[in-house]
């Protein structure tokens, strides 16, 4: 074979060269990531702000002075174990079975806030739901549960 009928290979593409031939997909590669990112941190608080549309959610902040003003009673909805590790002060540990019983019928002479918290505030729904149904007033749901009271960094009570 003669050296003219040889194939001229390419040397390989560099980067800057590539970014010039293919200008937009750097930016289209991290629009794409950004998106992502943004959507794995948002999806759950989207899911909680979907349960609590419609219905009376307190933030972090408006549950401690709620706590500090006129009280509440505020219902932890998770399981003892979990309860024990860290849990919001002078809360009332109520897992989903007992919770059911307890509460049958709202009782005339209250006047405090119930104040519904679990991990996520998936199940603080669900209770709001059995509640509400039953005659109780002034509920309220901790938006995104005890994830969101960590993230504000507000205080846990342990044991």
């Amino acid at each position: 074979m003669s050296p003219a009928a040889l194939p001229l290979l390419e040397p390989p593409m560099d980067w800057s060269t590539w970014f010039q031939t293919h200008p937009h997909l750097p930016g289209l590669a991290i629009a794409v990531t950004c998106l992502l990112l943004l959507g794995v941190v948002l999806l759950p608080r989207v899911a909680s702000w979907h349960r609590g549309r419609h219905r009376p959610v307190l933030d972090p902040i408006q549950l401690e002075e709620l706590l500090v003003g006129p009280g509440a009673l505020v219902v932890d909805l998770r399981d003892p174990a979990r309860f024990r590790q860290g849990h919001i002060r002078g809360s009332l540990n109520l897992a989903w079975g007992p919770f059911e019983a307890r509460f049958l019928s709202p009782d005339p002479q209250a006047r405090r806030a119930i104040v519904l918290v679990d991990e996520t505030d998936a199940v603080s729904h669900q209770a709001y739901a059995l509640l509400a149904a039953r005659g109780f007033q002034w509920i309220y749901v901790l938006k995104g549960g005890l994830r969101a009271w960590r993230r504000a960094q507000r205080p846990l009570a342990k044991g």
